[in-house]
């Protein structure tokens, strides 16, 4: 098990944090473990980076010369061209020569692909969770390089895409239109276009700010391009990329040019500042290109705001000046090496700004790094040191203190280090403590400083600790995952350092060790308190399985917890006897696994003997660094490593009491705190020496030695010495200290050189009546003590007296002579045994100083002090800030002294009795082993032997057979056959009895962490129902769109259809109007006759263009509606008059082109060869009255009968989907559900288990624990004994006594608490996905059923203006020649018809739009009402059939009324021309004028006296007649084919709402599949899955024992564990 932080795990206070809150850190994790494992491949070389960043900046330029933003360079030419160029590195223009369909695929493409790469990141964040350290390659590598191209080469195109979906204006028509197609902005499908767009900016803005936010280095590392400080800054100009584009997008270039340009410049000059004036990246040509890219940016920004307010006002030719500036500038940054001397000129105490800081250690680093090839970078460091000379004002800086720095040169292993460097290096570590003091709640500077630890002094953890308290101070997104990257980065690195040496740690790393000895007892007392909680609920009399349940899960999170913590304190160290004690009883008691517990207390009693042992020796026998706090005597840990050489890395509390300092004020301090000064001079040459020499006879000797206390006073000792070799294979000294037992009263003192008092001890005080205070106010000279010393003469080792008068002026003035003197008058001397001793540098053979020795000769009583008189002792508190009080032995009195609390000496009472008891318990665990030793140990012979005996024909345990007899009062026996097959299971079952030889082996096959079966198959399942989801879903939607395009395709074909049969009798119309012009019928001039001639052959020719398109367009057509539409295309089913004489058959489409074939040839014709007897014009006219007329009429009805039709089917292909999807679904939820139950059952069965322990067992389990955390809580301890013990021994009877008790049967409650959610919610989704076919289906069987009903309105509306223009065809053809039939029938007959079917038709027309006013289009509705009801005069001007005046004005102003009255004005008309017919018809003798009545003036058109001709033909000219005329070709035939066309409109307008409606459930629906699958059911397998291996581990609760002595257990176990692992 691998060293891992608490980051990412599961923590006690997240189970009461929301849901929300739990997701989005859920999230949170699987976004940095991603991107952990992307940053540990290779990234590209810098020529790639480089070319990325070129075109990104040609993207950029695209920008500037976008659209009509071009235009503000004031040269169109060049910039025009300049725009066309840089749009080819864009998206868009490649598809604005396509289609919009092809652009709105291709968005959704983009879209998938972003979607696909969400889809890899949460497979691999979910698959990811355990080991972080695992790489997935491919998925990863495929993530890594999506991510590359869409935040970089692909971020503006596809950012511009999404935009150009919603970038609208109002075109020529005043209709809001995209910029690049001609479609309809928010309208239809363009809706949900318009929305997924903008959903898709936000996903992929998103996406790639979080990419550009945590895809970098942030550790400073010169060669690594991904290197620098922070990814803010790229992330700002992406940002302002796409304000940028918005407001273009937002903005009319052309009204809103000044704030556009704003945005650019602004942006251009913050980008600027970020990129190239801060300089985020450390990698120096990655700077580079970024910097040339921002230079770039804003000198474009720059020239294009130039360009427009001074072109052509004050200068010319900007742009030119724009394109020669690029390669000038670009150059010019390239060649520039930029120097930040603000930084290193800064005076730092004076910084209030931690970020300043941040920047100048990180540019001195990288002047650290490059001052070799650089020698700019050199004098600049030396600039820095005299700066930092001049401006620090604190004593003990590095280049001012040199007492304090190590003088020697440092070599490592690969480089070396001068000594300017290593003082720079010191001189960060000084920078970020003081800052760091001040600003101790600024992440960033604590992961800087992390750093700073893990790069130059090699401390991981406590590098580690700073990420760790980084963490807790709330750092911004990026700095977290910069936190938890670099904690699994320099924990893994800790493991593979501590996998090589175990247990050497340094301070941090015991401080961490400590910690975790705390939180791994807090985490047994809670899994044992939970055991508690599940034995309790097992022992009611309903056991609840859903509590038991949920309280096995914790039970097991915890027991997982346990463990991990267990294997991380192993990997820090090997020496833990008293966790492992713990660890042992907590598997003993609670847990039940003796073998394993028993295991453990062994290998902790050899660890505890081991460690005894060693303390007997007189030698320091410290292996690890852990062994100091077992160590009595006072102990340093002194690092003489390369980063921290004579640093104080460790100590004991013991050396904390007898130097006066607490821990934490010597941790990581110079070992020369604790030395006197003038030792302290060569000290760090000694060790050097030390080291050199590597003497072990010299360095396993004692040492007598001073050491300098926190009170200023020295202490004489005794000091060993021992080196120790760390992971790092460098050398750590450990130095133990013994104290000096004087017998005599005794003092020392140190002089300098020049024989002044340097240092003295306390002992001084009661000897010589001087203390430190004395010394340090001024410079004392020994001779103002001793007058008569001569130190030549002291300098033997026996040394000589030598007298202390008490007389002289400094011994007189001393506070303490009269407490230690009685009679001052008797007594004048004290006579001393004085020795000398040089104190010399052995290595350049230099005195430094001398040391005194005083013995007092003659032996001075202890004065005996009262009560009263050592109150008076007491000195009064002046004007210090605490009173202490010090013990002076020889008077065996407390004397009183004021101390500053800086000096203070204070030391923790509890040092003293930890020592003490811990001497006390390790003396009597000394005894105890021993008394362990000398036992002699008793051999169990019955150990291992069972008993066996032949019972019920099958050779059985004893103990069993004694089991089963107390089972026998539950159950009766078996039959013999069952006897007979229960024996043939037991020899299946016997090969599963390995797995019961012993409770590792039972955990093995248990936790064997396989997936199971059931899951497999469940997953398969899930994965069958989401690939048929997907699959119906998309066959339902692309059928739709099929079916409804074919549908339009069709209502197209309808409208074809209904404009041939218009141009038909348009043409017809128009050879009557020559025919009659030929016959002299119309009364007009000969000028006016010539117009009207070339206005009737115009119109002819335009009917008959139209007439060519349409038939070629259902001549073309291979939509299929119905048989007899294919019959009329493909049939000879049409019957043409060739002449009068001849038939032939044609099918409609080339009957049509016969028409048009005769039509053409009739264009052509003179006037005069127009008329009856001509053969062409009476083949159009005869069959487009007759058979041909007929049968369009018929393909018009088909058309609409075949789209009724057509909507039935296509409403009848939803319902099959609906019912296969129905289905299928049940039937795969019915699959699921079934093993869902299986899942649960299983489940169930293991918890059930339980009850079959007797209630005695289970009492006594509870019981077992806790008692555990009774002990646990008040801290006992049993014996550490491998034999078993009386206790263990009853313990053990009564849990045998306990197996064989009667088991009661209880009632279970919630036995299917596991199923009901899961049943719920799969049910719940199942009719989710059935919910949405269903959904489907109502929408398209509405929209399809609402076609259907509409069609007959539709068709009539189609037929009606055909058939108005054909009744007054057919009439004017029976004025003409009455012999010729009209639809195969006599020509009055027909005629008379006609006018009843006018009004019949109008009636049909009515009647279904009031049927459909509640479901067509609000549109159409209007259309109609305007067109019938109201004034449709104005519909008339926009289509171009009349003028304002003239519609309002004709026909007396009915028009303008509504055409239903027209429409009846047009019906009256052509009854009374048909009235006036039948007047004149047959009756040449009627009075024309008495008939007549004014609406007609009689010409004899025939010249002859043929009256009734001449009447009929006069009708032509009736006032009525030509009203009739002018309504019909004008306005009834403008008003109708308007309103087809907008009712075609009108039905694809509701059948595109459909499509938007059905596309944005589609939408929303695959969404929703994809989160659900990848959200949902992905992580909920992996719960699953570790659920049932959970729920398995609960067996591991029961002991083993247990298990082998209850059969029913045993055989249920069996079938469990090989159960759910097939």
């Amino acid at each position: 098990m691998e060293v891992k932080s608490n980051y990412g795990q599961t923590r006690p206070q997240l189970e009461n944090e929301s849901l929300l809150v739990r997701m989005q850190t859920e999230l949170k994790n699987i976004i940095f473990r991603v991107f952990f494992l992307m940053l540990k491949d290779e990234e590209q070389s810098i020529t790639v980076a480089a070319l990325l960043q070129t075109i990104m900046f040609l993207q950029y330029l695209s920008l500037l010369f976008y659209r009509q933003l071009y235009i503000i360079w004031k040269n169109e030419g060049v910039s025009y061209e300049l725009h066309e160029l840089f749009g080819y590195l864009m998206l868009t223009p490649y598809f604005e020569m396509l289609e919009f369909s092809s652009f709105a695929s291709m968005m959704y493409v983009l879209i998938g692909i972003i979607l696909i790469a969400i889809m890899i990141l949460l497979l691999v964040g979910y698959s990811n969770t355990i080991k972080l350290n695992t790489a997935v390659s491919w998925p990863v590598f495929i993530l890594k390089q999506l991510f590359i191209l869409f935040s970089t080469i692909l971020y503006l195109p596809t950012l511009n895409l999404f935009f150009e979906m919603v970038n609208c204006h109002e075109n020529d028509q005043n209709i809001v239109v995209l910029q690049a197609f001609d479609q309809e902005c928010w309208n239809g499908a363009h809706i949900v276009h318009g929305i997924v767009a903008i959903l898709g900016i936000l996903i992929f803005v998103i996406f790639t700010a979080i990419f550009n936010l945590l895809y970098f280095e942030a550790r400073p590392k010169i060669k690594d391009l991904l290197s620098k400080q922070s990814g803010r800054a790229k992330t700002f100009v992406y940002f302002y990329l796409l304000v940028m584009q918005m407001s273009i997008i937002i903005l009319d270039p052309k009204d809103h040019t000044y704030i556009i340009i704003y945005i650019i410049l602004v942006g251009a000059f913050i980008s600027f500042y970020k990129l190239h004036i801060e300089q985020p990246y450390y990698n120096q040509m990655m700077q580079k290109v970024v910097s040339i890219y921002s230079t770039l940016i804003l000198w474009s920004a720059l020239l294009l705001c130039f360009s427009n307010y001074l072109e052509d006002n004050i200068f010319h030719g900007t742009i030119y000046a724009w394109l020669v500036g690029l390669p000038l500038l670009a150059l010019a940054v390239f060649k520039k090496q930029k120097y930040h001397y603000d930084l290193l000129l800064m005076n730092i105490s004076k910084v209030d700004d931690p970020n300043q800081i941040i920047k100048l250690i990180n540019y001195i680093q990288t002047l650290l790094t490059g001052y070799q090839n650089n020698q700019q970078f050199n004098i600049m460091l030396n600039a820095l040191i005299d700066v930092h000379k001049n401006t620090c004002q604190i004593d003990d800086c590095v280049f001012k203190n040199k007492k304090q720095i190590n003088l020697r040169i440092i070599q490592q292993k690969d480089e070396d280090i001068s000594q300017r460097d290593y003082n720079i290096y010191l001189l960060l570590g000084e920078i970020y403590s003081r800052t760091m003091r001040k600003h101790s709640t600024h992440s960033k500077l604590r992961i800087n400083y992390a750093f700073y630890l893990l790069d130059y002094l090699k401390q991981r953890q406590q590098a580690l600790n700073e990420l760790i308290q980084a963490e807790t101070l709330c750092p911004s997104l990026d700095n977290e995952f910069t936190i938890f990257r670099y904690k699994q980065i320099i924990e893994y690195e800790m493991n593979a350092a501590q996998n090589e040496n175990f247990g050497n740690l340094d301070v941090a790393s015991e401080l961490a060790f400590q910690n975790y000895m705390k939180s791994f007892q807090n985490k047994i007392e809670r899994a044992t308190l939970m055991h508690m909680d599940f034995w309790s609920q097992l022992q009611e009399d309903s056991p609840d399985l859903g509590k038991m349940n949920d309280i096995g899960a914790k039970i097991n999170l915890a027991i997982i917890q346990v463990e991990e913590l267990w294997n991380k304190m192993q990997k820090m160290t090997s020496n833990l006897p008293k966790a492992m004690r713990l660890y042992a009883k907590f598997i003993i008691e609670v847990l039940q696994d003796k073998d394993y517990g028993e295991e453990l207390l062994e290998k902790a009693k050899f660890l505890q003997i081991q460690n005894s042992k060693m303390k007997n020796k007189s030698q320091i026998q410290i292996f690890n660094v852990d062994d100091i706090n077992f160590e009595s005597l006072p102990t340093l840990i002194v690092s003489v490593q390369n980063d921290k050489f004579a640093q104080i890395s460790n100590l004991n509390l013991s050396a904390c009491n007898l130097l006066g300092y607490h821990k934490t004020e010597l941790l990581n301090r110079r070992i020369n705190m604790i030395i006197p000064t003038i030792y302290a001079k060569f000290h760090d040459q000694y060790i050097d020496g030390f080291f050199e020499k590597s003497d072990a006879s010299k360095i396993s000797k004692e040492k007598f030695v001073y050491l300098k206390l926190k009170s200023g006073y020295i202490q004489p000792c005794y000091l060993q010495l021992k080196m120790l070799q760390t992971a790092e294979e460098n050398s750590q000294l450990i130095v133990q200290f013994r104290s000096l037992r004087n017998f005599k009263s005794a003092c020392y003192i140190i002089l300098d050189a020049d024989e002044s008092i340097e240092s003295l001890s306390s002992s001084c005080i009661c000897n010589i009546f001087i203390d430190h205070k004395v010394i340090s106010h001024k410079k004392i000279f020994i001779q103002e003590i001793f007058p008569n010393y001569n130190r030549n003469d002291y300098l033997n080792k026996i040394g000589c007296k030598i007298a202390l008068n008490l007389s002289t002026e400094l011994i007189q003035n001393s506070y303490y002579i009269q407490y230690y003197i009685n009679d001052l008058e008797d007594q004048t001397q004290i006579e001393f045994q004085i020795q000398v001793t040089e104190i010399e540098n052995e290595k350049i053979g230099q005195i430094f100083g001398y040391v005194i020795k005083l013995e007092k000769v003659t032996e001075i009583y202890s004065q005996q002090f009262t009560p009263e008189l050592l109150q008076q002792l007491a000195i009064p508190n002046q004007s210090v800030s605490s009173f202490q009080f010090k013990y002076f032995a020889n008077k065996a009195l407390y004397v009183g002294e004021n101390q500053d609390d800086i000096n203070s000496a204070r030391v923790d009472q509890t040092v003293i009795w930890e020592y003490t008891s811990r001497t006390s318990e390790e003396t009597q665990e000394e005894k105890k082993i021993v008394i362990e030793d000398n036992k002699i140990a008793k051999p169990n012979y019955a150990e291992g032997i069972r008993t066996l005996k032949l019972f019920e024909n099958r050779i059985q345990d004893l103990e069993d057979i004694k089991l089963d007899f107390s089972e026998q009062e539950e159950e009766q026996h078996s039959s013999v056959f069952q006897r007979h097959q229960d024996s043939q299971e037991e020899i299946e079952f016997g090969q599963k009895n390995n797995m019961f030889r012993n409770r590792k082996a039972l955990n093995s096959a248990i936790n064997n962490q396989q997936i199971p079966k059931i899951m497999v198959y469940l997953s398969w399942v899930i994965n069958i129902l989401v690939l048929a989801v997907i699959t119906l879903t998309f066959t339902s939607y692309f059928l739709g769109l099929f079916l409804f395009q074919n549908f339009q395709d069709s209502l197209n074909l309808l409208g074809y259809a209904t404009t041939r049969n218009l141009e038909c009798n348009q043409i017809v119309m128009n050879i009557q109007n020559l025919q009659m012009l030929n016959l002299g019928i119309w009364n007009l001039t000969e000028v006016e006759a010539t117009d009207y001639e070339i206005q009737q052959r115009t119109e002819l020719n335009e009917s008959i263009f139209t007439l060519t398109q349409v038939n070629k367009k259902l001549m073309l057509s291979d939509i299929y509606i119905n048989s007899e539409i294919e019959e009329l295309h493909s049939q000879r089913v049409v019957n043409v008059r060739i002449n009068k004489n001849s038939y032939q058959k044609y099918d409609l489409i080339e009957a049509t082109q016969q028409i048009i074939s005769k039509a053409l040839i009739v264009r052509d014709k003179q006037l005069s060869q127009i008329n009856k007897e001509d053969e062409d014009t009476s083949f159009i006219l005869y069959n487009l009255f007759n058979d041909i007329v007929f049968q369009l009429r018929n393909e018009t009805g088909q058309y609409s009968y075949g789209l009724q039709s057509v909507a039935e089917d296509n409403a009848l292909n939803f319902f099959i989907i609906l019912i296969v999807s129905g289905c299928s679904f049940i039937i795969l939820l019915i699959f699921i559900l079934l093993f869902l139950m299986q899942i649960n059952q299983t489940k169930e069965q293991i918890l059930q288990l339980f009850i079959e322990i007797p209630e005695k067992t289970v009492k006594y389990l509870y019981n077992k624990s806790e008692n555990f955390i009774s002990n646990l809580q008040i801290g006992e301890e049993e014996e550490i004994s491998s034999e078993v013990s009386d206790e263990e021994n009853d313990e053990e009877k009564e849990l045998n006594k306990s197996l064989k008790s009667k088991r009661r049967k209880k009632l279970l409650k919630n036995k299917n608490s596991f199923f009901r959610t899961q049943f719920t919610l799969a049910i719940f989704l199942v009719s989710t996905l059935i919910g949405y076919f269903i959904l489907n289906y109502f929408l398209n069987q509405t929209t399809y059923s609402n076609l259907k009903q509409q069609i007959p309105e539709l068709n009539i509306t189609a037929r009606s203006g055909s058939f108005y223009r054909y009744v007054d065809n057919s009439e004017r053809q029976l004025f003409l020649n009455r012999d010729d039939p009209i639809l195969l029938q006599d020509a009055y007959t027909s005629v008379v018809n006609n006018l009843q079917q006018n009004y019949d038709l109008d009636s049909s027309l009515h009647s279904e739009h009031a049927k459909n006013s509640e479901i067509c289009n609000s549109d159409y509705y209007d259309t109609f009402q305007q067109i019938f009801m109201m004034n449709p005069c104005n519909i008339f001007i926009a289509i171009g059939y009349s003028t304002q005046e003239y519609c309002e004005a004709y026909a007396s102003g009915s028009i303008q009324q509504g055409m239903a009255v027209a429409i009846a004005r047009f019906f009256e008309n052509v009854r009374y021309i048909m009235t006036i017919y039948d007047v004149f018809y047959g009756y040449p003798d009627v009075n024309f004028t008495a008939a007549a009545r004014g609406s007609g003036v009689f010409r004899n058109i025939t010249q002859n006296s043929d009256n009734v001709t001449n009447y009929i033909y006069n009708l032509n000219n009736f006032k009525q007649a030509q009203e009739a005329r002018v309504l019909q070709s004008v306005f009834i035939k403008g008003a109708f084919i308007y309103l087809v066309d907008q009712y075609i409109i009108a039905l694809k307008d509701d059948i595109s709402l459909t499509q938007t409606q059905l596309l944005a459930i589609f939408i929303v629906f695959e969404v929703l599949v994809f989160l659900v699958y990848f959200i949902g059911w992905y992580p909920a397998s992996i719960r699953m899955t570790r659920d049932i291996w959970r729920t398995k581990g609960l067996i591991m609760m029961i002991p083993l024992n247990v298990i082998l002595k209850i059969k029913s257990i045993k055989e249920k176990v069996g079938n469990l564990v090989q159960g759910t692992d097939q």
